[in-house]
Formats: C-alpha cells, structure tokens, sequence
C-alpha cells in the first residue's frame, strides 16, 4: 500500500512501507499479508511514478557486487515488465523469504545466487518457490 502526497517542490510523490529486513544468507520472515498492516510502518518518499508496493532494508553484502549494500532500501514490485533473469528477487518458499539473483528460472527447477563467491548457489524446485518480487529500484543508505 502506498500513499501520495505533494513534496516541498511541488514534485508528486508517495510513501513506500519499509516492510522489515532483508538478507541474501538466510531465510527470513514477513508479515505481507494485509496492507492495512504496512501502512503502520515507517515508509520512504519516491517518485509517485515508481511501480514498488514496499521496500526491506539489506542486512547482509550478498549484492554488494551489484552496488547495494548493508542499509541500502530494496524497492520491491509485484512484477516486472523486463525477465527477472540475472536480477535480484524476493522468493517465497514455505512462508518465509529470501533475496537472491535470479540466475535461471525455468518450470522445473530455479537457480539463485549472490554476487559473493563464498557463497554457495541455491537450485530449488519451481514447484515449491514462489518469486513474489522485483526488486524494482534501491535508496542508498545515506539517501533514506
């Protein structure tokens, strides 16, 4: 859920739900359910143009090789009108969440990675994933 409002310029802009933290290590939880739930949380001004539905903070350097780092807002979309191939995504499986790059996504099985070499690929079954998000832009730390 987002709202607008009119920025000290003039310029039209809305609110993005910080909706919690994000890591490339671990799974994490989520509570995206109801967006009357996220609009009780703090938020960030962009554009009213930008297509994110809400934003998680990164708390780990598994995109650092992308330019986003610790701190850094990750602005999340619903879709994306370009293939998610080689970009960073929101994945779902069994209630809880991960960003990683979406290396290959096909019906059968989906590879994600992190942009660190220590890390190791994940191959997961399609049938028991769900990418729910894009990430659709980033504010840097010192921005948000």
């Amino acid at each position: 859920m987002t709202t607008l409002f009119l920025c000290r310029r003039r310029y039209l802009m809305k609110r993005v739900f910080i909706a919690g933290d994000a890591y490339t290590t671990h799974f994490f939880d989520l509570a995206l359910e109801q967006d009357e739930e996220l609009s009780l949380l703090p938020s960030l001004q962009v554009a009213s143009y930008h297509v994110a539905r809400f934003a998680l903070i990164m708390r780990d350097d598994g995109l650092s090789g992308l330019g986003i780092f610790p701190g850094d807002a990750l602005l999340i979309s619903d879709f994306s009108m370009e293939p998610v191939k080689d970009r960073p995504v929101l994945i779902r499986q069994e209630g809880q969440f991960l960003v990683r790059i979406a290396a290959d996504v096909n019906p059968l099985e989906c590879l994600f990675t992190t942009t660190r070499e220590q890390d190791t690929p994940m191959l997961l079954p399609s049938e028991n994933i769900r990418i729910t998000g894009v990430v659709s832009g980033i504010i840097p730390r010192s921005s948000s």
